[in-house]
């Protein structure tokens, strides 16, 4: 597994593999479509280096996570392809986000869970610290931060 910077080439695919990702998760079309803005990856995104990938070992992209500088630094996405999910990978992104976080300078990451992401945040350490509403959706969801630091 390499982690690196997504390209404006992967735009699409990326965009694909998140809508795919949340599918997965037994989502229907017309939650899928109010959703789609919010997951779709933009050249802004990563003209801004903030869109990070993991390559499998031949070089297939198989999930990608977005940072977010706010006042935090926030994990806006995280997907993984369905087809490996369950297989570490999204430990990997989250490890890699954490580095990346440190090497800016913060002690955290600020992380607005899905809900079917709640105990996967958990499990790696994860604090709950809050709600936040969705804009697409408008759903109420958990706010989580995980610290960047040790």
């Amino acid at each position: 597994m390499r982690t690196c910077l997504g390209t404006i080439s992967e735009i699409q695919d990326l965009t694909a593999l998140a809508l795919a990702s949340k599918r997965h998760w037994g989502y229907d079309d017309y939650f899928i479509e109010l959703c789609r803005a919010e997951l779709s990856v933009s050249e802004e995104d990563v003209d801004t280096d903030s869109v990070f990938v993991v390559e499998d070992e031949i070089g297939n992209v198989v999930g990608f996570y977005l940072l977010a500088e706010s006042p935090r630094l926030e994990l806006r996405r995280l997907f993984v392809s369905p087809d490996v999910i369950g297989r570490g990978i999204g430990k990997v992104l989250v490890q890699d986000a954490l580095s990346v976080a440190k090497s800016r300078g913060r002690r955290s990451l600020v992380i607005e869970s899905d809900p079917f992401a709640e105990s996967f945040y958990e499990h790696l350490g994860a604090e709950l610290v809050g709600a936040s509403q969705s804009v697409s959706t408008g759903r109420t969801l958990r706010l989580y931060e995980m610290r960047a630091e040790g």
